[in-house]
């Protein structure tokens, strides 16, 4: 190739290849375009350099190029970045916080705070970052100060090195006191705060002065003032069933009563009882409550019994359950077995029992013992203590004999019953125990009826006579508590008003007497009914009845009623049927005049010449009248406008342009909804008639029937109101009825049927012979085009499986005058005929229920079977709340109408208006109100004062009692109105106390006076030679003194203590023994003491000493000599106490000797006389 071509070959791919930029640089927001940008166009490999704004760097420079149309940076990675400015510097007494950043970058803000006592007394307290560092300078912090503080009167401050006239700085305090006698009102310190303010008002210095308390529930007992000083003292008391929180008296202090006046009441929490259990447990029982408890097996509670009273101390006596398995064992009707040595109280201190104690009880005439483990003696039962108690627990029970009867049988057949068991006595005929029963049983007291058979006392049916009556019961006698059964005579009832009644035979003959009395019967009633369900009426009884439709007594009458006896009473009730008269007719004539038209009968109108009818051309005659309302004549009648959209409806016609007199137009309900009212509407004299109404029909189809050799075209799970199913029959079948079903108010019609092509039923055409058709063969599927004669119109009918459908008719079924306007129906103005089997909605007004069918159908010229529209039975829902009051009985929900309910206050409160309310019409009567029971004048007390008295007192107001001096309440001072009656009244008890008493060697100081006030002391010195015991003063408390001083003679010692014979001291004897000092004795060996084994020394003198007595052997070797044992013990040696008896026997074989001493013996002076066996 040649050089020029290839020098233009080149030239030629440059210019296709170089691309120019058509817009300037870009603008950046941390960059600054350096030059003039101003051409529109940029050759490829045009420069620009950037540099950063201020406040921003970058290493080098930033430089774009345009390449192939686009402005590119050649050093990507050169970029304008914040600048930094350090650290902003600290704050003394403060802090800083970077906001928004992280670090201290170019546009960055730190905002300065002081610590707690400080301010910033600079101008800004924050620095910013700028382009050239921080904006402003550090501020600083300087501490916060108060103002100083002058001292309280009567008072000072408590501090230390300070200035009180100077500044004080954040965070000092200061602290007050006050003189003797007064108190601090206000903050006992006080200190300076963040704001430069101190934290609260310097206090004062205010007297101590407690004013006179108020206790409730309780009552003051010391002298009442107005006010008291510091350390004076009162006293106070409770009332009943509360106790001071720390004590009953109280002085006056800097901080009030101390300790505080308060009366709580007394509770005790419920005690913790270890193995046992509490009943009705609660979280807290009030003063006097008490509790009963019982202890777990082996556990038993003390001797107090298993009840526990709350007391201002706690529980009394404390609840517990120790482990006793065996108690003293109290036998009812029974004895336990007690040596005679040992007292009652010597015995029962041995309990409870250890295990393995044997025991011995024996029970009372007519008792015998629980049998248990064999006694030695018949007459004594043994019983042992387990560890679960006493085996077997002795117990006596009662034994009840029997043998006979008089007049009477009884069984089981034995002679002896124990206690809880029961016999069953058959008396003779006329005979009967004592309480009329069968039954008796044995108890702890015996039988619990004597048995015995006791003539019966009767009643004779021929002491009775029952006028107008008759006895129906076969018997002529009757026992007590007996009923005889009498009937009334035909015309004649009890007073209850029934046919049968009964009497009751009581002890003292026939309780009452049988009556029967004139009654009336229900009359026979014709075209009519009664009220109510009653089959006969009591005298004054009123008896209502009415109509059928249609019907009437006469003059419209409808409804009626007479009273039994009264006037003359009716044996039948007899209603007529109604009947319509001739209307006033203008303009018009009808079809047939007559005076009286029977209910059914159809009157036609035609207007005379000229004239047009306005409204329906017929009307019927109903049991409340013509219906519909009578048409009128015009000479000009108007037209329409368009008719009317109706809800989930639609015009079934096209719309016309103008609608004139009489036109007719049809409508159609949605889907799922079904017609109320006309199906058309008419153009009345420019107005239209009643539109139809279309309501939801919630009842939905499911299920669709099944064709035997068919299908469904297009199936559902479910159907609403007026939805179809198209069905098809499979091949060689044909389809016999209509192709659809259709869902009517929840229910499908009939569906068609698939006949197989060669079964089909063929139509005869003998049935048009009669008709103006020329036919002589059979048909099948074919429609038939007839008419009933020459100027009829055609017909059709086809022929269904060998049916004709419909059948050939010439006959038309008469037309209906338009649907009646059925009482309390909603209103309609329709004027058209309906033809013969259409039928019409019917739909009640407001508050009012159909009863019949729904729709009513024209049957051969007449709308029969109308339903009626009653009014909705209205409940109520629950009865009116009423303050201060309640119903008598459990709310219902509802209540259906004339229902009643009783109202009743509350108590103290009273009744106003009528109590019972009744449901009328869905709203209950008006209630009663309860107003509060006002008081009278409040009670009188003795030496008592009632500030104000008033002549009447709300409910809850209160009075405050007062007594005169030297008296004090008893009581709650305070009483309330309640229930127009007041509270308990208190009394105002005497508290002076009389003088003083006298004591023991000791006299007054002072001379006594004739009464004394609460809280008067009196003070006793002692006579010569006597010295004090304790406090010398008594105090006036209430009407009684408090305090027993006591005045001792001198202290005198005793020296040793006497000796006694066969016996010694337990101590070595000192030389002389304080007062009081306590020696113990004790005998030598086979010697017991009798007396105290201690001595004391009172005043010098010992009290007398015991005396030791000498015991006796019981020596086994006299025993076989004398031929004699024991009759208790088989020991070898028994020692026995002086003055105790000792019982002997014989050994087996052997008998008492004559002249032998007694078997039971004495131990005298340590000798035994024994008694001698041979």
């Amino acid at each position: 190739m040649r050089f020029p071509v290839k020098i233009a070959l080149l030239l030629l791919w440059n210019i296709c290849t170089a691309q120019d930029c058509n817009k300037a640089p870009p603008r950046r927001a941390t960059e600054l375009l350096t030059g003039t940008w101003s051409e529109s166009v940029y050759a490829e490999g045009t420069r620009a350099i950037y540099k950063c704004r201020p406040g921003y760097r970058t290493l080098g420079s930033i430089v774009l190029e345009c390449k192939n149309g686009e402005w590119t940076s050649l050093y990507p990675h050169r970029i304008c970045m914040r600048k930094p400015c350090g650290h902003p510097g600290d704050i003394n007494f403060g802090s800083f916080e970077l906001l928004e950043e992280t670090e201290f970058l170019f546009g960055a803000k730190v905002v300065y705070k002081c610590n707690e006592g400080y301010q910033l007394v600079s101008p800004f307290n924050f620095r910013v970052c700028e382009a050239d560092g921080w904006s402003n300078d550090v501020p600083f912090c300087e501490v916060i100060k108060c103002s100083a503080v002058a001292t309280p009167e009567n008072g000072r401050i408590v501090t230390s090195s300070l200035d009180l006239n100077q500044e004080f700085t954040f965070g000092q305090v200061i602290q007050f006191s006050c003189n003797p006698g007064f108190a601090l009102n206000g903050d006992r310190k006080i200190h300076c705060s963040t704001d430069g303010d101190w934290s609260a008002q310097v206090p004062t210095c205010e007297e101590i002065i407690c004013q006179k308390p108020s206790i409730q529930n309780g009552n003051l007992l010391s002298k009442l003032k107005p006010s008291y000083k510091e350390n004076e003292r009162i006293q106070y008391n409770c009332a009943s069933g509360y106790k001071p929180v720390e004590r009953g008296d109280a002085i006056c202090t800097e901080r009030g009563w101390t300790p505080e006046i308060s009366c709580r009441e007394v509770t005790c929490d419920p005690p913790s009882l270890t193995n046992g259990n509490v009943h009705n447990l609660r979280e807290k029982y009030r003063g006097d409550e008490e509790i009963y408890y019982q202890c777990k097996t082996g556990f038993y509670p003390p001797s107090t019994g298993n009840k526990a009273t709350c007391t201002t101390e706690g529980w009394s006596p404390l609840p517990r359950c120790n482990w006793k398995p065996c108690q003293y064992p109290v036998i009812e009707n029974g004895e336990l077995y007690k040596p005679y040595y040992q007292s009652e109280d010597y015995i029962q201190r041995s309990f409870p029992a250890s295990i393995g104690k044997e025991m011995f009880y024996h029970c009372n005439d007519h008792f015998e013992p629980v049998r248990g483990t064999n006694s030695y003696y018949s007459y004594w039962t043994k019983f042992i203590c387990t560890e679960k108690g006493w085996n077997p627990v002795p117990k006596c029970i009662r034994q009840c004999s029997i043998r006979s009867i008089p007049n009477g049988q009884f069984s089981p057949r034995e002679e002896r019953f124990n206690e809880g068991e029961v016999i069953t006595v058959k008396c003779n005929q006329g005979y009967s125990l004592k309480n009329n029963k069968d039954k008796i049983e044995c108890t702890k007291k015996g039988w619990s009826v004597v048995p015995n058979c006791e003539k019966l006392k009767t009643c004779s049916v021929f002491r009775m006579k029952v006028n107008n009556g008759f006895f129906t019961d076969s018997n002529m006698y009757y026992i007590i508590n007996t009923s005889a059964n009498y009937q009334c005579k035909e015309g004649y009832g009890t007073t209850n008003g029934e046919r049968n009644g009964f009497i009751t035979c009581g002890k003292n003959g026939w309780l009452g007497q049988a009556t029967c009395i004139k009654i009336c019967d229900i009359p026979q009633f014709i075209n009519a009914k009664q009220k109510g369900k009653k089959t006969f009426l009591k005298p004054k009884e009123r008896l209502e009845y009415e109509c059928m439709d249609g019907y009437e007594f006469g003059r419209g009458q409808t409804k009626g009623f007479k009273t039994c006896y009264d006037d003359e009473w009716p044996t039948v009730v007899e209603c007529y049927e109604k009947a319509c008269s001739l209307p006033i007719l203008h303009q018009m004539e009808p079809n047939i005049k007559k005076d009286k038209y029977q209910v059914g009968d159809v009157l036609t109108f035609r207007c005379i010449r000229g004239f047009k009818i306005a409204g329906p051309s017929s009307v019927q005659c109903y049991h409340f009248g013509w219906s519909p309302r009578l048409p009128t004549c015009k000479k000009e009648v108007n037209c329409c406008e368009q008719p009317p959209e109706i809800l989930n409806g639609i015009a079934k016609d096209s719309k016309k342009k103008v609608y004139c007199h009489n036109d007719v137009v049809e409508y159609n309900c949605d889907l799922g909804f079904v017609r109320r009212g006309p199906k058309k509407i008419q153009c009345n004299d420019g107005e239209w008639t009643t539109l139809p109404t279309c309501i939801e029909e919630k009842k939905r189809c499911s299920g669709v029937p099944e064709l035997v050799h068919g299908y469904i075209q297009t199936p559902d799970l479910s159907y609403s109101h007026g939805a179809s199913v198209e069905y098809g029959c499979v091949e060689n079948f044909i389809m016999v009825g209509k192709k659809t079903s259709t869902c009517i108010h929840g229910h499908w019609t009939q569906p068609p049927t698939c006949i197989e092509q060669d079964r089909l039923g063929r139509c005869a055409s003998k049935i048009f012979e009669d008709f103006q058709v020329n036919l002589n063969n059979e048909f099948d599927d074919i429609v038939i085009s007839y008419k009933c004669n020459r100027n009829s119109e055609f017909k059709s009918t086809k022929c269904i499986n060998g049916r004709w459908s419909p059948p050939p008719s010439c006959s038309k079924g008469k037309s209906c005058a338009p649907p009646p306007q059925i009482p309390n129906s909603q209103d309609m103005n329709i004027t058209m005929n309906y033809e013969d089997g259409e039928k019409f909605g019917v739909i009640c007004k407001e508050n009012y229920l159909l009863q019949g069918q729904e729709e009513i159908i024209c049957e051969n010229g007449l709308w029969n079977s109308l339903p009626r529209c009653i009014e909705k039975i209205r409940k109520c829902g629950r009865p009116p709340p009423i303050n201060d009051g309640d119903i008598t009985t459990f709310p219902l929900p509802e209540y259906v109408p004339e229902s009643r309910v009783e109202y009743r206050c509350q108590k103290y409160y009273m009744l106003q208006g009528s109590r019972f309310v009744t449901c009328k019409n869905g709203i209950w009567t008006d209630p009663p109100t309860c107003l509060r029971i006002p008081c009278g004048e409040p009670p009188q007390i003795h030496n008592g004062i009632i500030p104000k008295v008033s002549k009447s007192y709300e409910f809850g107001e209160e009075v405050t009692y007062t007594c005169e001096e030297g008296y004090n309440i008893d009581g709650l001072a305070t009483i309330t109105c309640s229930g127009g009656t007041w509270s308990s009244p208190p009394q105002c008890k005497d508290v002076r106390c009389s003088r003083p008493p006298r004591f023991n060697n000791a006299d007054m100081v002072v001379t006594s006076k004739s009464y004394y006030m609460p809280g008067d002391k009196v003070v006793y010195r002692c006579l010569s030679n006597f010295q004090p015991e304790g406090s010398t003063e008594v105090i006036c408390i209430g009407p009684n003194w408090k305090g027993d001083p006591q005045c001792k003679e001198e202290i005198r010692k005793c020296g040793p203590p006497p000796s006694i014979d066969n016996g010694d001291i337990t101590t070595f004897p000192l030389p002389e023994y304080a007062p009081e000092s306590r020696v113990e004795y004790r005998c030598h060996q086979f010697y017991v003491s009798q007396g105290s084994r201690f001595v004391t020394c009172k005043n010098g003198i010992w009290t007398d000493p015991p005396i030791c007595l000498e015991t006796c052997t019981i020596s086994e070797r006299i025993m076989r000599r004398n031929n004699i044992q024991l009759r208790w013990k088989h020991t070898e040696k028994i020692y026995s106490r002086p003055r105790l008896h000792i019982e002997f026997s014989c050994i087996w074989g052997y008998r008492m000797a004559e002249g032998s001493p007694p078997f039971r013996s004495i131990c005298v002076e340590g000798k035994i006389n024994y008694p001698i066996c041979e």
